[in-house]
């Protein structure tokens, strides 16, 4: 028996689409977070401070250190959807990390936008790499 390699971009349709609707509805939840936290800055700080008893930077570490283990286990596997998943749980991160330092650390040129850039860029470049390597 020959083995066949996978030479179609995230496999099936079905796979593609099951991948989009997966990364959409972890897009949106995203979103929703942030945008809680955005609005209610001081409330959020102590939700996350109170998240199992643990400080804010435990907790976001804990979340890199889970997305770089959903990442690289995605790399093993043919599906797609845990090295995006991997890559949104590491850009969360570093967004965390970003937010607690305080935003205006990271502009650069003193342009107010260029924070927001650093998160979709690890998250593109992660994404990117995942699809080269899992080719």
């Amino acid at each position: 028996m020959a083995q066949t390699v996978e030479e179609e971009y995230m496999g099936g349709s079905k796979a593609r689409v099951w991948t989009y609707v997966i990364l959409a509805g972890l897009l949106l939840v995203g979103l929703l977070v942030a945008n809680f936290a955005w609005e209610n800055p001081e409330d959020a700080r102590a939700a996350l401070d109170g998240f199992l008893g643990l400080p804010g930077w435990a907790v976001v570490g804990i979340v890199a250190v889970l997305g770089v283990l959903v990442f690289w286990g995605g790399l093993k596997i043919e599906a797609d959807w845990p090295e995006a998943v991997g890559a949104l749980l590491i850009a969360g991160a570093v967004l965390a990390v970003e937010m607690m330092v305080g935003l205006d650390t990271f502009r650069l040129f003193n342009m107010g936008f260029m924070p927001y850039f650093i998160p979709l860029g690890v998250f593109v470049v992660l994404f990117g790499l995942g699809m080269v390597k899992s080719k």
